[in-house]
């Protein structure tokens, strides 16, 4: 498959989705994890979209078999 073919994946923090439904129904959950990211807010699906956006362009034609980190600074044990 190679040269052709490109592995990488999107590592999501935590975003309000219907898998993490908790986030929106708790706000002290909500505000404790919002004070935990440098960015002080929780992601978005359209964050997510972006990055796995990115990954399919032609901007990203060089990167393979990378994760890349969505989580608003979040540090990660990957």
């Amino acid at each position: 498959m190679a040269p052709n073919t490109r592995v990488n994946c999107v590592a999501s923090g935590f975003a309000p989705t219907h898998f993490a439904s908790f986030l929106a129904t708790n706000d002290a959950m909500r505000q404790e994890i919002e004070g935990n990211t440098f960015l002080g807010r929780l992601g978005t699906t359209e964050d997510m979209a972006a990055a796995a956006a990115f990954l399919v362009s032609d901007d990203a034609s060089y990167i393979t078999g990378e994760t890349i980190v969505v989580a608003g600074g979040v540090p990660s044990r990957l």
